[in-house]
């Protein structure tokens, strides 16, 4: 559900502007990073955190980075390479979209669609189309096209180099937003 919570970024970049919205993710990041140090390197902090923010942290990112700073890392580098008409689509979508996909994964999902549930991406995809469809405007089969592309690659395996991964909070809305833009679906200049 951290990502419905998420919906804030793209509000704040709809009201603030560019400039505003990319300096308040600079900032929330270098607090996330150095709340990510202290978590994993200072005893005191690390029972600190877990006692007041455990609850949203799932047991593997214990000994990862949160999905929260991978969200933060994700928006940044969505809001930076690209202007609002298709950042704040892509956003949306990737907010609203999976913390539908993760809800309906995770309680009725039974079917293997690559990485994660065929029930958990149709639910992402419904809500992706939603989100895109309601953000720009646009009803058309270009839409429906994006959402699914966009659904897949939420549904990919999760490129992984050693201990090192992509996350999908930073690839999911970045290749959304790029999907946007290719497909001609928003403009920077609607």
């Amino acid at each position: 559900m951290l990502h419905l919570t998420s919906v804030v970024i793209p509000a704040g970049y709809w009201l603030l502007g560019r400039p505003a919205a990319l300096a308040c993710l600079t900032v929330s990041l270098a607090i996330a990073v150095l709340v990510e140090v202290l978590r994993r390197r200072h005893n005191g902090f690390r029972a600190w955190f877990r006692r007041w923010f455990g609850f949203m942290v799932r047991t593997r990112e214990w000994s990862r980075i949160t999905g929260a700073t991978y969200v933060l890392v994700g928006a940044l580098l969505t809001i930076w390479l690209f202007p609002q008409p298709i950042a704040i689509p892509a956003l949306l979508a990737a907010y609203v979209a999976d913390s539908a996909a993760s809800l309906i994964g995770l309680t009725v999902g039974r079917t293997r669609f690559l990485a994660k549930t065929l029930e958990g991406s149709l639910a992402f995809f419904a809500a992706a189309a939603a989100a895109i469809w309601l953000s720009t405007g646009r009803s058309s089969v270009m839409v429906l096209a994006v959402a699914l592309v966009a659904a897949v690659i939420e549904a990919a395996p999760t490129p992984r180099w050693g201990r090192y991964e992509l996350n999908d909070n930073v690839t999911v809305p970045v290749l959304t937003a790029a999907v946007i833009w290719l497909s001609g679906l928003a403009h920077p200049t609607n």
